[in-house]
């Protein structure tokens, strides 16, 4: 995946306002086997971009997508454990012991 990393060529420039983007500015988060996870901040519009590269028998496949979360909390973020299928049937159910007031809920929160 390192040699995957050194050719930045098309992460050049910035989606939102199409200015170069600064290689100081794009930071791996997650790297494992075939996928790395990057962060990218444009220096001139200051939009961020969550990048996800994808090493296969085709090549390099990436997908990028805007955020609004900064390089550090997106290493925060970013392989952490999934939320279960588990813990969402638990969290409804007690929403709706609740009587399903979820606008009460979140102000005792």
């Amino acid at each position: 995946m390192e040699k995957m990393f050194n050719n930045t060529d098309f992460l050049v420039k910035c989606a939102v306002c199409n200015s170069s983007l600064d290689p100081g500015k794009i930071v791996v988060i997650d790297e494992k086997e075939k996928k790395t996870t990057l962060h990218s901040t444009c220096s001139k519009c200051n939009s961020a971009a969550i990048i996800f590269l994808s090493n296969n028998q085709n090549g390099v496949v990436s997908l990028g997508m805007a955020t609004d979360l900064d390089v550090e909390e997106a290493k925060e973020k970013i392989g952490k454990e999934a939320i279960s299928a588990d813990e969402i049937i638990d969290l409804h159910q007690f929403v709706l012991g609740e009587n399903a007031d979820i606008v009460k809920l979140v102000k005792n929160i």
